[in-house]
């Protein structure tokens, strides 16, 4: 084994977080197993072990219900000229608005990411070459980028890199 790697392990384990090596069957059965808890927890899979997830997950049942879509050409040409993000993908977003009818949208969500983490860090995600980041169960406090009123309901995305929130099924919104 590499030892810088090796190092890098002991690095985050030190912080408190876990680094699990498995074959793909009990990492898609761990992330599974907590998608299911309701559990929040990131992980970072291998890109097949990502599309089995989403094969497993993304029911048309479950798209529909969530409303993800694909977004539109028009939005990704805002978040390039606007954010600064060049490419995302086949990236995928279910719209919810706020009690006055605001739509929240994955320019939004990503604007808002800009502010938690940095473009830096944004840009990074979706330029991930062998890796897709998976966030399951997580939770977003967002307010509505125009009344500024707390939104209501999950955060739905998926892509390539970006492999999204997997709620239970049904979705639930913490």
């Amino acid at each position: 084994m590499d030892n810088s790697l090796l190092a890098q392990i002991e690095a985050a384990v030190s912080r408190g977080k876990v680094v699990v090596s498995a074959d793909d069957d009990a990492i898609v059965a761990l992330v599974q197993e907590t998608i299911k808890s309701g559990g929040t927890a990131s992980f970072y899979l291998t890109r097949e072990q990502a599309r089995t997830l989403r094969d497993l997950h993304w029911t048309p049942e479950l798209v529909k219900s969530s409303r993800l879509e694909q977004v539109s050409d028009e939005e990704k040409a805002r978040i390039e000229s606007e954010l600064g993000i060049a490419d995302i993908g086949a990236f995928r977003f279910g719209r919810f608005a706020c009690k006055k009818g605001h739509e929240f949208g994955a320019f939004d969500f990503l604007q808002h990411g800009i502010r938690e983490h940095g473009l830096d860090a944004v840009k990074m995600i979706f330029e991930l070459k062998n890796v897709a980041f998976l966030r399951v169960n997580p939770y977003f406090a967002v307010n509505c980028a125009t009344c500024d009123q707390p939104m209501e309901g999950g955060i739905t995305y998926e892509g390539d890199t970006y492999a999204g929130c997997s709620y239970p099924d049904p979705p639930v919104c913490m």
